[in-house]
């Protein structure tokens, strides 16, 4: 019988950026690693042009966090160092992003965070009928890795 395991049901994500935070996420976005896309142009021996496409400059993303609200700070307290330090090796840490599957409570996808920093963070709307109080903050990074769980 073939494997049915699918990482994404098991909806629980936990991510470290220590010292800052470390915990359960409701959700992450912007995964991604992307490089740039340079066009070139050729003529060959009979006059024909042709294009080529070579790879450029690698793009980091953001990545963006969802979390609920808690007495936890940290997230908070690392955007507002960003804003008051000259250095931004100060602030840049290297985190994880881990995906665990609930049936035997082992990590399926983890993926490395280098060198981030928080770009934004966003609190949370006031609304008396949602069932949670959630925020959001927006990372920096420098490289991206999936790596095994």
């Amino acid at each position: 019988m073939p494997d049915t395991t699918d990482p994404f049901r098991s909806q629980v994500f936990y991510i470290e950026f220590e010292p800052y935070f470390k915990g359960a996420v409701l959700k992450v976005s912007g995964l991604s690693y992307e490089r740039e896309v340079k066009q070139i142009s050729q003529s060959v021996k009979d006059g024909k042009i042709i294009f080529c496409q070579l790879p450029g400059k690698y793009k980091p993303g953001t990545i963006t966090i969802t979390k609920a609200v808690t007495a936890d700070k940290g997230l908070w307290d690392w955007r507002q160092k960003v804003t008051e330090v000259q250095n931004m090796g100060d602030v840049r840490v290297n985190g994880s992003i881990t995906v665990y599957d609930t049936s035997n409570g082992n990590a399926t996808l983890v993926w490395n965070v280098l060198k981030a920093w928080p770009s934004q963070i966003k609190g949370p709307t006031i609304n008396i009928s949602a069932d949670v109080a959630e925020e959001e903050i927006e990372l920096c990074y420098e490289e991206l890795m999936q790596v095994e769980g």
